[in-house]
């Protein structure tokens, strides 16, 4: 909360009167559920083995994520929801993750496997789609790119995906050739994003 105030007073563009307002969440605490068996009295249930909930916590859904019939559930803090009406009345709040999976909805008709990964500064979000279908979308830490081809290797081999076959795309600010390189040796086809700043761009213009 501390940072976000910090951010407000060094940012005097941010007291301008938006016609409309929208904060996105970005932390590890959430959880993809299939929206067949999504039931909002066991929200917490969801969560409980990710992270400890506390009582006060309060829990948000995303859904109607595009194409995949995924609800995101994550914890939405009371007291940086209560700074953001002060600040601007009623506003939209998402998790960073859904929008994530609303992007990629778009590509659940290709039939090859694909694996995509959103590189920051220190952590990845994996998403797995498998004949059209979401089977992975997690959060990993990386201290070293060797973190970052772990967590993909471990997680693409649970879901039987074939390395040689698959399709790997990366996104990130920078091509980091020594990631790349790395990746390219255990999977066939890699590629990074060339256009990041219009990915970002669609991730947060809602």
């Amino acid at each position: 909360m501390q940072s976000i105030e910090i951010c407000f007073e060094e940012e005097a563009v941010l007291d301008t009167a938006f016609a409309k307002a929208t904060l996105i969440y970005h932390h590890h605490i959430f959880t993809s559920v299939p929206a067949a068996i999504y039931n909002e009295d066991h929200a917490v249930d969801y969560l409980k083995y990710n992270a400890r909930i506390l009582e006060t916590d309060v829990l948000s859904v995303d859904q109607n994520l595009g194409q995949l019939p995924v609800n995101t559930v994550y914890i939405a803090y009371e007291n940086i929801n209560n700074y953001f009406f002060d600040k601007y009345g009623s506003y939209d709040y998402f998790h960073y993750s859904s929008r994530i999976l609303e992007i990629h909805s778009d590509d659940t008709a290709t039939i090859q496997p694909q694996v995509f990964l959103d590189i920051k500064n220190s952590h990845f979000y994996l998403t797995i789609l498998k004949k059209g279908k979401l089977v992975a979308h997690n959060l990993f830490p990386h201290d070293a790119i060797e973190d970052i081809l772990y967590y993909t290797l471990f997680t693409t081999h649970h879901n039987e995906l074939d390395p040689e076959t698959m399709k790997m795309i990366v996104y990130s600010e920078e091509k980091n050739e020594s990631l790349y390189d790395l990746l390219y040796t255990y999977v066939r086809h890699v590629s990074f994003k060339t256009d990041y700043t219009n990915y970002i761009k669609q991730l947060l213009c809602v």
